[in-house]
């Protein structure tokens, strides 16, 4: 089973794939990029978790500041059909990023063709020619009625959003969420995601 990019919606940007393989692509490098305290990390490893039940091959590795809280937070990920020779990688295909403090690191490693997928927060400036942009209030919708909370939903959120596009199925996702700790907030932010 490929990847379901060539197969997403013709409403959203039918042409968005073709530059790293279209249709029967085989891969997807994944960045998400927030804050210590969003959920970054949980996210990774909820998508990672889910695309490999539902038989894909994935690398999954993190990055932050010695602070961690408040500080820029990534979470990369290779999702392939195949077993992956180099989990490590520059450029993403799609980079999500959920808080102002890790937008400059993020928009530095995108590929050219790429997908951007932003919070409505973000102040968007700098952003390459060629580059596809995606702008939704992940981290406002998801702190609704929770003072103080840094938008910790929010990366769950938009991997629900990302599922829409057609990037991977939602039913894995929501499977791995029914599982662990907090699994209603989980799987409202998800579905959230998907409606946004």
């Amino acid at each position: 089973m490929k990847l379901p990019l060539a197969n997403m919606p013709t409403a959203i940007a039918p042409d968005f794939y073709a530059p790293w393989g279209g249709e029967g692509m085989a891969e997807l490098r994944l960045r998400l990029s927030g804050i210590g305290g969003q959920g970054i990390v949980f996210a990774g490893r909820l998508l990672s978790q889910a695309m490999v039940e539902a038989g894909k091959y994935v690398s999954l590795r993190y990055a932050y500041g010695a602070e961690v809280m408040g500080t820029p937070v990534h979470s990369e990920l290779v999702i392939s059909d195949e077993p992956i020779l180099c989990p490590f990688f520059r450029e993403a295909h799609v980079a999500v990023v959920l808080h102002p403090r890790a937008f400059p690191e993020a928009l530095l490693g995108i590929d050219a063709q790429g997908l951007l997928v932003l919070d409505s927060a973000i102040h968007r400036e700098g952003i390459p020619a060629g580059t596809k942009v995606e702008v939704r209030p992940f981290v406002a919708a998801t702190t609704k009625g929770r003072p103080g909370d840094p938008g910790r939903l929010a990366p769950v959120a938009a991997l629900g959003f990302l599922s829409k596009l057609g990037l991977f199925p939602l039913d894995p996702l929501l499977s791995v969420a029914r599982s662990g700790r907090q699994s209603e907030e989980n799987l409202s932010a998800l579905r959230l995601g998907y409606e946004l």
